[in-house]
């Protein structure tokens, strides 16, 4: 079960400082990374938080020419910086970012200027400090027990699930980044199946008889199917994926 727990520090909810509870944020998913931890093992709602400060530093410090640069090479960061601002409830700063993202000229000369004027009424950090503060899933621990909390979120996630392997294996597969596991159903007639979004789409899972087929979760369209084997570990793995193999 993913943690959905956004972990912040006690100074930082008492601080008077706006930045500081979204920088403990910030502190506690960056010593995850550090340990290696990817994202789909952390709080969503967490890395929203996370990556709308990360869009706000880097184009108050960068700008839209630079930052953009950083931005659109990693399909994820696109993903959650959008998915931030939306949650946020920040629409014109939506707005800009998707426009940026749309630019195939990549001039975004006048891109700063407007942003600046989006942030004197939507003003990412006060609203980002506002939203963890109210956010349902915020807990609060004493600085000095951080690092216990991090061990204990990595010993949650020392191993993928079975189904998580397969999930990553389908999206290395079809060439999409995944995101994170939206529903589960063991009880299924066919035995297992499982709802899971990219950065670009949603699809679900069906398993049986040692056969897996992948559809889109829109359209109920196939997308292809493959036969599990087991390999040296006993986990299982997906061998000829090729959507006519099983016709």
């Amino acid at each position: 079960m993913l943690i959905n727990d956004i972990v912040i520090s006690t100074d930082s909810f008492h601080s008077e400082n706006k930045y500081d509870i979204v920088s403990s944020n910030n502190q506690y998913i960056t010593k995850l990374f550090q340990k290696n931890i990817e994202e789909d093992r952390i709080s969503e709602d967490a890395l929203k938080s996370y990556y709308v400060d990360y869009y706000l530093s880097h184009i108050s410090h960068s700008g839209f020419q630079k930052s953009m640069e950083v931005f659109l090479s990693k399909s994820k960061t696109i993903y959650y910086i959008q998915a931030g601002l939306k949650a946020l409830k920040t629409e014109n700063h939506l707005n800009l970012f998707q426009k940026a993202c749309l630019n195939q000229e990549n001039d975004y000369a006048h891109y700063d200027q407007e942003f600046q004027e989006i942030q004197e009424s939507e003003n990412l950090l006060h609203i980002n400090h506002r939203w963890l503060m109210n956010h349902p899933q915020l807990i609060i621990i004493h600085h000095e027990y951080m690092d216990k909390k991090v061990e204990e979120h990595i010993e949650a996630y020392k191993h993928d699930k079975r189904h998580l392997q397969i999930i990553k294996q389908l999206c290395h597969i079809i060439n999409e980044e995944f995101i994170s596991v939206t529903a589960g159903d063991i009880n299924n007639i066919y035995h297992n199946a499982w709802y899971f979004k990219t950065t670009k789409n949603a699809y679900y899972i069906i398993e049986k008889d040692n056969i897996v087929t992948l559809y889109n979760s829109y359209n109920k369209q196939e997308i292809t199917k493959g036969r599990l084997i087991s390999n040296k570990t006993g986990h299982s793995s997906i061998s000829n994926f090729i959507s006519k193999m099983l016709a």
